[in-house]
């Protein structure tokens, strides 16, 4: 189970940290505790409070947002790839980077497209917040997902568009690896890019509340309804969700 210490005793601590956005969903943090659970690898958590200051963290880190990994006396890191070489070089099996290096350039390249600048997470965040942002006063908490994600009409006008070609783009892949006979996105194996997208499914089609319990009042913006994306939205994408889902991330989700 899932026990927060304060910003100050993680901060302080020695071996594996990290910072968890408290009491939503945040997929790269789910991501990033999932694969440090597959991996076996013990770690103490802190919460950062949405919308929160969070004072410690950002003196320690440099910003307001989470994941925050840190490692020893290493320096906080918070990029979803720097975390997922740290967590191979901490515990290189089971490996979830594949060792075939054009298996590993696919691998990557597609969990950029979901977890990456511009990718499905990234403009989802941005469709999720332009109705806050174009009110007369956006709330604090949009004004800094904004600032976060550098928010601008262009990028938010294109946003349902790329989400959808990447959805195709991840389709087509489990497609190709169904017709061999193969349960995962890339090789023969669990990777990274089959937990980032269970992780990530949720920002479309989120699970039920019984395996992923978002506030009622939060849980409508999780739900993707632009006909576009919908559209995308395969079948096959979110069957592999509920069987990654159900193989490796805790149930509930703990956030």
């Amino acid at each position: 189970m899932l026990t927060y210490r304060t910003p100050v005793e993680v901060i302080g601590a020695e071996g594996l940290r990290i910072v968890l956005v408290q009491g939503l969903p945040s997929p790269w943090g789910q991501a990033a505790k999932t694969i440090f659970e597959i991996k076996g690898l013990d770690y103490i958590a802190a919460p950062l409070v949405p919308a929160g200051e969070n004072p410690e963290i950002v003196a320690w880190s440099g910003q307001n947002t989470g994941p925050v990994v840190a490692w020893a006396d290493e320096k906080p890191i918070d990029r979803w790839i720097d975390i997922l070489y740290l967590a191979e070089r901490l515990a290189p099996t089971p490996a979830l980077i594949p060792a075939d290096p054009i298996e590993r350039a696919l691998m990557i390249g597609l969990s950029h497209e979901i977890c990456g600048e511009l990718g499905i997470g990234w403009n989802r965040r941005l469709l999720m917040i332009a109705p806050m942002m174009t009110a007369p006063e956006p709330p604090e908490f949009a004004m800094q997902l904004g600032g976060k994600y550098r928010y601008n009409d262009a990028d938010t006008a294109a946003a349902a568009t790329r989400i959808a070609a990447s959805l195709t783009a991840l389709a087509g892949q489990l497609r190709s690896q169904a017709v061999k006979g193969v349960p995962y996105f890339v090789g023969h194996a669990l990777s990274a890019l089959d937990i980032y997208w269970t992780a990530f499914a949720n920002l479309l089609a989120p699970l039920p509340s019984s395996q992923c319990p978002i506030p009622d009042a939060v849980r409508p913006m999780f739900v993707v309804t632009d006909p576009q994306i919908v559209a995308a939205l395969d079948p096959i994408l979110l069957e592999h969700r509920d069987r990654i889902f159900a193989a490796h991330f805790r149930s509930p989700m703990e956030f």
